[in-house]
């Protein structure tokens, strides 16, 4: 370029003009071809990552939708008895429950199981209410978690109490402390958990007792909801619990895969509560005890038989703060434990480590169908998986519309009625789309939300076991 010329009419200023450049397409050859470049290095990728969400989404829907039509058959046949009764210790972790733990005690201290093979601990904890006096009323044993201001607290005298100690505050906290009392005794078998809102159906330790018997070192209850007539939100949650053990436990127990764990209504023989301690620092214990277990090639047994009847939300605001936290602390165990779950998965050659894998990542779910959406759209004028199964094969339509109803409308309708809850709560499902409309704001709440932060849920439903079980 000649400098005179590129400096002409430019004296005093720093901006160049091309046009006044003996080449000047050459400008722009040279920046049209560098635009080009850069989105093609950026295109290509992003097309490749847009295909495999597709691929990953939709085979994960398939094999949830396939492994759902085992919920059409029969249910598998619970264990012969075993003539010998395990010794059970009964954990009831509580923190200032008193307006429910009366109804949970009586279905706890009223199961039909012999009474000398089992014991009711109450672990109160950091309870300043009546929560441990009702407990020794109902004449379980309390043991006393957290610190005293006095020489009462949670109306029990500190001296009447059998064991106290300091400790932060929190159910895993409290039960891994507990747990360790109780098993110093060697007396127990195997140990079940509640919560202060849930109810025991009285054939719950017969029942886990059998599946104990049969082999299984970790177990889940039915799970129900105890109060589905409060209104119309626990009868859509009551509604997701009757699909959830129809087509997703059920068709677990059936195929040997692991069932999920709960919380309450569950079971560990003594060597394996033992061997994987409550974790205080999650805000899914359950979950991160689930991924811990499968981790280490323990099965999770699911049992038809123990139920377990379970406190739902009836308020709006009490749904949307346990949904943050449960959304908080899958994303903290998704973190912690999936890439574990993989490695077991391709190196132990492991379908049950690969399926908790798979079930563990679904907290990220959200993030990932919002992703692949976006990628969708700015690679819309290359292949796309989904796109191109929905518009070029024949006959794809109405195959794509299909799968979509039949989890979203033919399976819940059927899970309902052949469970027979009754029509107002096959009507309740349809309101989920209400419920879906939260999730969004639910899972941003849940990315911000600290560690450290509880969302405790108010329990008031005084529903006893006699008016929901024989």
């Amino acid at each position: 370029y000649s400098r005179n010329r590129w400096n002409s009419g430019h004296r005093g200023s720093n901006k160049a003009d091309i046009s006044n450049c003996r080449y000047p397409g050459h400008f722009y050859l040279l920046a049209t071809y560098c635009g080009h470049m850069s989105e093609t290095l950026f295109y290509y990728p992003a097309l490749l990552l847009a295909n495999l969400l597709q691929a990953f989404l939709f085979f994960t829907g398939l094999y949830y939708l396939f492994l759902s039509f085992r919920g059409l058959g029969p249910r598998p046949r619970p264990p012969a008895d075993p003539g010998r009764r395990a010794v059970f210790a009964v954990m009831l972790p509580a923190y200032n429950e008193e307006k429910v733990i009366a109804y949970c005690l009586e279905s706890l201290v009223k199961m039909d199981y012999p009474p000398e093979r089992f014991d009711v601990w109450l672990v109160a904890d950091h309870c300043t209410d009546a929560t441990a006096a009702l407990g020794e009323a109902a004449g379980v044993k309390v043991l006393r978690y957290g610190h005293a201001d006095g020489p009462e607290q949670g109306g029990i005298a500190r001296s009447r109490c059998p064991e106290f100690c300091d400790g932060p505050a929190g159910k895993a906290h409290a039960l891994a402390w507990a747990a360790g009392k109780v098993m110093a005794a060697r007396r127990y078998d195997a140990f079940c958990y509640f919560d202060a809102d849930s109810l025991a159906h009285p054939g719950f330790l017969t029942a886990m007792n059998a599946r104990l018997a049969a082999g299984d070192k970790a177990v889940q209850g039915r799970q129900l909801s105890k109060n589905k007539r409060e209104g119309i939100l626990p009868r859509i949650l009551a509604a997701g619990h009757c699909i959830t053990n129809r087509f997703f436990q059920r068709p677990k127990l059936a195929l040997g895969l692991s069932a999920t764990l709960h919380g309450k209504g569950m079971c560990l023989d003594a060597a394996t509560a033992a061997a994987f301690p409550w974790d205080g620092h999650s805000l899914t214990e359950d979950l991160e005890l689930q991924m811990r277990l499968a981790r280490h090639g323990v099965r999770i047994g699911w049992s038809h038989e123990a139920v377990v009847y379970d406190e739902e939300p009836v308020t709006l605001r009490q749904y949307v703060r346990r949904c943050v936290r449960w959304t908080r602390g899958a994303l903290d165990t998704a973190r912690k434990h999936l890439w574990g779950l993989w490695k077991r998965a391709l190196l132990k050659k492991d379908p049950r480590a690969f399926e908790a894998w798979l079930y563990c990542a679904q907290a990220y779910k959200f993030a990932v169908i919002l992703l692949t959406a976006a990628l969708i759209y700015y690679t819309r004028d290359g292949f796309n998986l989904i796109v191109w199964f929905y518009g070029v094969l024949p006959g794809a339509q109405a195959a794509m519309k299909a799968l979509a109803l039949m989890p979203l409308l033919i399976y819940p309708s059927a899970a309902i009625l052949l469970e027979e809850e009754g029509w107002d709560i096959f009507a309740a499902y349809f309101l989920q789309p209400v419920l879906a409309a939260l999730r969004l704001p639910i899972f941003a709440a849940g990315l911000l939300r600290g560690r450290d932060w509880w969302g405790r849920t108010e329990h008031s439903s005084q529903v006893a076991i006699s008016e929901l079980a024989e």
